[in-house]
């Protein structure tokens, strides 16, 4: 992973105006992008040392990032 966060606009930047407008009008989306941001941030501090953690814990951040991602993904797309 790079040096700063992986936020949903960057994993998604040709869809900034619709993640924007996805977030203004529909609270499941808001909800799954802030859980998102949240757990880029959590692992970009277990990777960078800041935390301690064990592989497993980890692992399964990693796990709940990339199922909300799909699903993130499936709205980006659907109009």
């Amino acid at each position: 992973m790079s040096g700063t966060p992986l936020y949903l606009a960057g994993e998604f930047p040709g869809n900034v105006s619709r993640i924007l407008e996805l977030e203004s009008e529909n609270q499941t989306f808001l909800d799954l992008a802030e859980a998102y941001d949240t757990l880029s941030a959590e692992l970009q501090d277990l990777e960078t040392g800041i935390d301690r953690f064990s592989g497993a814990y980890f692992a399964q951040l990693q796990r709940q990032r990339h199922e909300i991602r799909d699903i993130l993904c499936a709205m980006l797309g659907a109009d």
